[in-house]
C-alpha cells in the first residue's frame, strides 16, 4: 500500500505558475486526476499526499474539492497566510475539511533574510501546532540556520522537511554544512524528512544515482527509516527523470533494508504524519 507523500496538481497557467520557465517545457501542461491516477497505479501506489504550488486559498480549495471527490487523495497540503490576524478563525471554518491535513509557505521564494524571525510567522506556526495541522518546510539549504532558530520556538510543530532541503546536489557544494545543519533539525523528534525533490538539484540530464545516495545515506542516518517518507514530486520531477526512475532510485537505495522499513519509507510514516 504505497503512498506517495508529495506530488502537484494544477491546471497550467503561464502567469499562475510563473516559477515553470522555458527550461521546464515538459511541466507547461495540465496535471490533473486522470494523470496522478495512470502514474500512481502503474507504480503500484494506492494514494497520496498533494501538495500546495501557489500561495492562494483558492487553490488550497480546489484541492480539497479534489481529495474529497477522488479516493486517490488522502491528504492536502495547502496553504494559509500565517501571518493573518484572523488565523484561528480560518483554521477553525476549515476544520470540516477532514482531508486538510497540513499547510506549506514557499519559504525558499522569500528574498528577505530574516523572513522566518518574523513574530507574526511564527505565531501563526504556532496556531497550527494548537489546531493540530502538520507543516511542510520548504527550503533552501543555505536557509537551514535560520529555519533551525524558527522551529526552536514552536517545539509542538510536527514538521517535515520538503525535499531535503534543496542541497546544491549538483555541484556538491556545502555538502558538510547542509550535513551539520540537517542533523540539527533531525534531533527535533517531531521533525521527519521527505526523499523528494533530490534529482531537480542535481544536473537534470547527466545525474547518477551515485551523486544522490550521499543524500540518501545522511536522511536516512539522521532520520531513521521511521522519519523518513518517500515523495515523488511529481510532476516537477519529470525535468529530470520519469516518475518510475524516481521511485527506483529509493528502492534501490534501501534495497537491503527490512521489509517493515520499507514500508514505513513508502507510506506508514506519511499515513502516521498525517495521520491518514
Amino acid at each position: 500500500m504505497f503512498i506517495d507523500a508529495h506530488h502537484h496538481l494544477w491546471e497550467f497557467d503561464p502567469v499562475e505558475y510563473d516559477w515553470i520557465d522555458d527550461s521546464m517545457q515538459v511541466l507547461k501542461k495540465d496535471f490533473l486526476i486522470k494523470e496522478l491516477e495512470e502514474t500512481l497505479y502503474s507504480n503500484g501506489f494506492s494514494s497520496s499526499i498533494v501538495v500546495q504550488a501557489r500561495q492562494s486559498l483558492i487553490e488550497t480549495n480546489w484541492l480539497v474539492e479534489l481529495a474529497q471527490e477522488n479516493d486517490i487523495i488522502k491528504g492536502v497540503v495547502g496553504w494559509i497566510d500565517l501571518k493573518s490576524a484572523d488565523l484561528s478563525a480560518q483554521l477553525t471554518v476549515l476544520a470540516k475539511h477532514k482531508k486538510l491535513v497540513g499547510f506549506r509557505h514557499v519559504i525558499q521564494g522569500e528574498t528577505d533574510p530574516d523572513f522566518m524571525r518574523n513574530p507574526e510567522f511564527i505565531n501563526g506556526l504556532k496556531t497550527l501546532a494548537e489546531y493540530g495541522y502538520r507543516y511542510d518546510l520548504l527550503i533552501y539549504a543555505h536557509q537551514l540556520p535560520a529555519a533551525i532558530e524558527m522551529l526552536s520556538h514552536v517545539p509542538n510543530l510536527q514538521v517535515v522537511i520538503d525535499h531535503i532541503a534543496k542541497p546544491n546536489i549538483k555541484t556538491g557544494e556545502e555538502f558538510t554544512q547542509w550535513q551539520k545543519n540537517m542533523a540539527k533539525l533531525a534531533a527535533n523528534p517531531h521533525c521527519y524528512c521527505k526523499l523528494s525533490g533530490m534529482v531537480t538539484e542535481a544536473d537534470w540530464q547527466h545525474w547518477s544515482a551515485q551523486d544522490i545516495q550521499p543524500y540518501m545515506k545522511t536522511v536516512l542516518d539522521l532520520f531513521g527509516s521511521h522519519r523518513v517518507m518517500f515523495g515523488s514530486d511529481w510532476p516537477v520531477c519529470l525535468v529530470a527523470g520519469e516518475y518510475q526512475v524516481i521511485k527506483q532510485l529509493v528502492l534501490d537505495f534501501i534495497a537491503e533494508y527490512t521489509p517493515s522499513e520499507k514500508n514505513r519509507i513508502f507510506g506508514l510514516n506519511a499515513s502516521h504524519f498525517y495521520r491518514i
